[in-house]
């Protein structure tokens, strides 16, 4: 019985090859084009997804086979391209007054008024890791006189020659290292006694520094070298940038008097070397893609380790504060190759805030 039920078995699959080595292919049946296909079912043969199926993975198993490649081989994020070349035009109008050496006097009305520093500059990137650039400013002020009139003068800053060197920690994270030479051609003088002409541009360039709230005091440094060094990270991540910098500037003095005159509330000496430390965090967003529109805040902590003019009080009083916190929240757009942007920088405390000065920030950078 068993011999006659394998027969069976043995002649039914040999009638099953020869129906189908015997059955002539329809129109527009492409199986047998083949010459490796050999017809056989088992090849042919389908099942339902699951556990002992292992030659057919389900939609969540390729799923999560994706997820761990990517894991092990993240895709390599390419950063913003920059602008090889650029220029840019910055004003900066500032309300209150500067701060001048001396006892602070909150009732003194005397050089309120008004700024309009104009500033000026390009960049070249050598290389893309290397970037050369310069920067000029010059500043306008009309400001209140002793007899209650206003005056105008102005005053050319000094210009700055910066390089930047950015080491990639990441495909996302720049490490950028600073560093900037000025040329000490800055106006002023502090010697009153000499004529009001060059103290005057003092002034004018000590109020372009307290309307920028401290932040390029290496600019309106009147007959000043300054060396500046800084060091900062730069996370980018689709459309959010994180930024953190500290910068030290110092400046050597090259020429310049001092003389205030006779003055009971205390003696002024003109320092050889000042020395100045900013320190910034900022975050930028960007929120809509055409036009391309980013929202930004960034803020700085300045030390004012030594002043280019020190006071010392004859009554013995503690000075005026030597650090100041500042505030910029920005609104910025690119067009095409034009980059608008306008910021409002407003003190928290110190001196700047005692003499309620601040200004309105609007840049421009043009790619070329």
């Amino acid at each position: 019985m068993r011999i006659w039920i394998r027969a069976l078995i043995i002649l039914a699959v040999f009638s099953g090859h020869a129906l189908a080595r015997g059955k002539k292919p329809a129109a527009g049946d492409k199986s047998g084009a083949g010459m490796m296909d050999s017809n056989d079912p088992a090849e042919k043969e389908t099942s339902d997804d699951g556990p002992f199926a292992p030659a057919h993975k389900t939609e969540e198993t390729k799923e999560k086979e994706k997820e761990v490649v990517e894991a092990e081989h993240p895709p390599v994020i390419k950063p913003r391209v920059r602008d090889k070349t650029g220029v840019f035009g910055n004003i900066v109008i500032g309300f209150g007054k500067p701060t001048e050496p001396g006892p602070v006097a909150d009732d003194d009305l005397v050089n309120k008024g008004t700024s309009f520093t104009f500033m000026a500059g390009g960049h070249y990137d050598v290389s893309p890791d290397f970037t050369l650039g310069i920067r000029i400013p010059w500043t306008t002020t009309s400001e209140r006189q002793d007899d209650g009139s206003y005056a105008s003068a102005q005053a050319l800053g000094t210009p700055e020659l910066m390089g930047e060197y950015r080491v990639t920690l990441s495909p996302r994270t720049l490490l950028p290292i600073d560093f900037g030479l000025g040329v000490p051609i800055a106006q002023g003088d502090y010697n009153q006694t000499t004529g009001q002409g060059p103290y005057r541009q003092t002034i004018v360039n000590d109020f372009a520094d307290a309307a920028s709230g401290y932040r390029d005091g290496e600019l309106f440094g009147p007959k000043r070298l300054p060396l500046i060094f800084g060091l900062g990270i730069d996370y980018q991540r689709d459309a959010l940038n994180l930024r953190a910098a500290t910068k030290f500037v110092a400046g050597f003095k090259v020429g310049g008097t001092l003389d205030y005159g006779t003055d009971p509330s205390g003696t002024y000496a003109l320092k050889s070397v000042s020395f100045r430390n900013v320190t910034s965090a900022g975050i930028t967003y960007q929120f809509w893609d055409k036009p391309m529109l980013f929202g930004a805040l960034d803020s700085w902590f300045v030390t004012n380790a030594v002043n280019d003019v020190e006071f010392t009080s004859a009554q013995g009083a503690s000075g005026p504060s030597r650090v100041q916190v500042v505030f910029e929240p920005r609104l910025s757009a690119r067009f095409g190759k034009i980059s608008p942007s306008l910021g409002y920088i407003f003190p928290i405390g110190g001196r700047l805030a005692d003499s309620h000065t601040s200004g309105l920030e609007l840049h421009c950078d043009v790619a070329l």
